[in-house]
């Protein structure tokens, strides 16, 4: 039970959403004043695949990433034009600190009225899977033919 009872369940809908529909519903968020904010935080959940209790002390550091206490490395976002896309780093809600918990509450309730169709489990499972198949590939290239190597040729 999550406050005003709301039972949130934590499972995932079909499969993970594809990348066009986690904008739109960021959009539909964002369009609408009173789900501004929740928009938002949809934004961030999405761009770095954290749960929205991870947000409680977070900073921003150098080319969009999140700067998290409990954290050694900073997270990068999967798609990086995504921070510029929903303006994460400019349009943060005034006080955030004090304002992590309701706006996550508001977000549950979303879901659990079926406003929005992609729950928390959905973005941090898309963003797992992506992550593992966005991962750059760490190759020794030799030095004697590294065009020959960039090409697929050996």
């Amino acid at each position: 039970m999550y406050g005003s009872g709301i039972l949130l369940i934590s499972t995932m809908s079909q499969s993970p959403p594809i990348d066009q529909r986690i904008v739109d519903e960021y959009f539909n968020l964002a369009s609408r004043r009173s789900t501004r904010d929740v928009g938002w935080l949809f934004g961030m959940i999405a761009t770095y695949g954290i749960n929205p209790e991870s947000l409680e002390n977070f900073e921003w550091g150098p080319d969009g990433t999140l700067i998290l206490e409990n954290k050694k490395r900073p997270i990068r976002p999967l798609h990086p034009q995504w921070v510029l896309l929903f303006s994460l780093d400019k349009k943060r809600p005034h006080k955030m600190w004090s304002r992590i918990s309701p706006l996550s509450l508001d977000l549950y309730r979303l879901i659990a009225h079926q406003e929005i169709s992609v729950n928390i489990t959905d973005l941090t499972l898309a963003y797992s899977i992506r992550k593992q198949c966005y991962r750059p590939i760490k190759q020794q290239m030799p030095s004697a033919f590294p065009a020959l190597v960039c090409a697929g040729i050996s």
